[in-house]
């Protein structure tokens, strides 16, 4: 009996492969009266310990192992590499910390009467003896290594030669290393990709909405060659409303789950992006071709559709996995200079494109409007930008220049990251979610404890709601302070995070977030369009709600790991290009105020550095005196490249 019980559940589950279901769905799908309940759960047990079935954290049912392979697709599930998750976290980053037992960390050599020491760039650890193991090594005075230390020795192993310490090439092979980032893929990836076609059949083509008719375009910056996002919009309602289009590269198509590269991908989390060179997540091969949305070139996508009303409210989406054929490849450049009048770009770009454009930036203004009107944040704080000579050396550190092409595009990718959240969420499946949470009641007290001081009676709760933010944003803004305020701010608010929690995100007023439209460079993304797939094909979930955690913590993770790796870079980059203008004058602005200094902006170069206090203090100049956005003149005292720091002293 217990056999044909397992058969009729199974052929119960299949028939309801959309949805799960609780244990009184199954025993009144199956006909059973209520005292049997007892003895389905028992069948219901054992058949989740054979695997067969599936149960969910809410106790509901799903099939498990399945026979039906999709045409074109392996349905392996996700293996991520299990070393990167066990044990401490901390051993993810740049703490030093290689094993339990020993440290990791940059150290410059020294040569002393005994022989060769290490001197760590970590203040907290004390310099220490070289051992050579026997053998005998030439090394140089002032070489920076990476050393391995065990902990309570005094002596280290020299794991890794980088160069002479403070030249440029070798301070930045210091970065890379001391943030663990990858240098390479392995043989095994390299083969993988290799192996992977280019061609399509009519398999792959024949499931997928056709989209190649369509006025699709990609718009990037100009140094882009990984395009995994176009855009495409047309009139409708009788040019009322508008339909919009954001296709995202199908990668999920060619990575596939337990791969060789699936792994990779999953270890390094993200691309990251340093000052003058790009460590991918996923090999060039994919990145840069397959994966690429080139113009007049067939590729495989996802595309989130939506339609919205002449306000620009969404009153339906779709997501269905596509093909299209980018009709261009667009600079933000090229395309704000359309927005904003010019002729000549816009006679060498298709009439087609040219109005798209337009109705782009016309719904753009609605959907911020709406946006913003709901509570949403928006800071824009200026980013550096190196401006290089031909020759690749560093001739200025200026602000980046947003446009409109930027925002339009920022603004479509915050739509299609929602509808795609909601989609997920509204099927039941268990997700990855790009999560902001409201700020603590301790930050916003300091907060503003720290605007009173500054003469701003900011209206801020311990629970703080989005329109009381932009009330003191609002107050700031015509104020010389208003960048800083505006950081100060930030600084209150959490960080965004990856997290299999469902909650809304606080920054952007939107009750369903998650990140799907970079699969090429965030995991995350990949492991979304993944579900989809599953949600599309009715297949059961692929990943389970613990891999998905570990996956969402480790990406957090390691997404601030690249960003430090990135901010150190450009900090490097910044010292060395001052460096030959040590005891030149320039005018600065103050940007934060500490007990062991001030931090300066230069006027002439986008670049900050510290005033420390010992050199005002015995001029018997007080901090209380100076102000947020006060103008001062200072002279460059220094451009250290192994701190990668600027230290200035007041000029008047």
């Amino acid at each position: 009996m217990s056999s044909k019980r397992k058969q009729r559940i199974l052929k119960l589950l299949s028939e309801k492969e959309q949805k799960s279901l609780s244990e009184g769905n199954v025993l009144r799908g199956l006909n059973m009266p209520e005292r049997k309940r007892k003895n389905l759960r028992a069948t219901l047990e054992q058949m989740v310990l054979e695997g067969t079935v599936k149960k969910s954290s809410k106790g509901r049912y799903r099939l498990g192992k399945y026979e039906k392979k999709p045409a074109g697709r392996d349905h392996r599930r996700p293996n991520f590499p299990g070393h990167t998750l066990n044990g401490n976290r901390k051993n993810i980053g740049s703490n030093g910390l290689s094993n339990g037992n020993s440290l990791r960390v940059l150290a410059d050599l020294r040569k002393t009467p005994r022989g060769f020491v290490a001197c760590p760039r970590k203040a907290e650890i004390p310099e220490c003896d070289i051992e050579n193991g026997g053998k005998k090594r030439s090394f140089s005075d002032g070489e920076l290594v990476v050393i391995e230390i065990g902990l309570g020795k005094t002596s280290a192993r020299v794991t890794e030669r980088l160069g002479i310490s403070g030249e440029i090439e070798t301070e930045k092979k210091g970065i890379i290393s001391e943030y663990r980032l990858p240098k390479g893929f392995s043989r095994n990836v390299t083969k993988e990709v290799a192996n992977l076609s280019a061609k399509f059949s009519n398999g792959d083509l024949s499931a997928r909405v056709n989209l190649e008719g369509e006025t699709i375009f990609t718009i990037d910056g100009d140094d882009a060659k990984d395009f995994d996002d176009a855009v495409g919009i047309k009139r409708i309602r009788k040019g009322k409303g508008y339909r919009l289009w954001v296709s995202i590269a199908d990668v999920s198509h060619y990575v596939l789950s337990g791969s060789a590269c699936d792994e990779e991908a999953a270890r390094r989390a993200t691309s990251t992006y340093l000052s003058d060179r790009v460590i991918p997540m996923l090999p060039k091969r994919l990145s840069n071709d397959l994966c690429s949305l080139r113009p007049k070139k067939r590729r495989l996508t996802k595309t989130v559709e939506m339609d919205f009303d002449s306000s620009g409210r969404l009153k339906n989406s779709r997501i269905y996995n596509s093909v299209i054929k980018s009709s261009a490849r667009l600079t933000y450049s090229k395309a704000a200079a359309v927005l904003e009048g010019s002729g000549a770009v816009s006679s060498s770009l298709s009439k087609g494109i040219t109005s798209s454009l337009l109705v782009m930036r016309e719904l753009y203004g609605k959907l911020k409007e709406l946006r913003i009107g709901k509570g949403g944040l928006d800071f824009d704080f200026p980013e550096a930008v190196l401006l290089r000579s031909s020759s690749g050396e560093v001739r200025d550190v200026d602000r980046f220049k947003r446009n409109t092409a930027h925002e339009i595009i920022e603004e479509f990718m915050i739509m299609a990251n929602s509808a795609v959240a909601e989609f997920v969420f509204r099927n039941g499946f268990e997700s990855i979610y790009r999560i902001h949470e409201p700020p603590d009641p301790d930050s916003i007290k300091q907060l503003r404890e720290s605007l009173l001081k500054m003469g701003i009676k900011a209206n801020l709760g311990a629970k703080a709601k989005q329109p009381d933010i932009q009330a003191v944003m609002k107050t700031a803004s015509g104020r010389r302070d208003r960048e800083q305020i505006n950081f100060m701010i930030l600084r209150a608010l959490k960080k965004a995070v990856y997290s299999t929690r469902h909650v809304p995100h606080f920054g952007l007023a939107i009750d369903d977030y998650t990140h799907f439209t970079s699969p090429i460079r965030r995991y995350p993304d990949l492991v979304v369009h993944r579900i989809v797939d599953d949600i599309l094909e009715k297949n059961p979930p692929s990943y389970d709600s613990a891999l998905l955690k570990k996956i969402a913590e480790r990406c957090s993770i390691l997404e601030r790991t690249a960003e430090g790796a990135e901010r150190q870079f450009m900090n490097l980059e910044t010292a060395n290009f001052m460096k030959t203008r040590v005891g030149e004058v320039f005018h600065g602005k103050i940007l934060s105020i500490h007990p062991f200094g001030i931090f300066v902006e230069i006027k002439e170069h986008f670049v900050e550095g510290l005033v420390p206090e010992h050199s005002y203090k015995g001029r018997g100049r007080k901090r209380r005196w100076f102000e947020l956005g006060e103008e001062v003149r200072v002279k460059l005292v220094s451009a250290d490249l192994e701190r990668r720091r600027l230290t200035f002293d007041l000029a008047s």
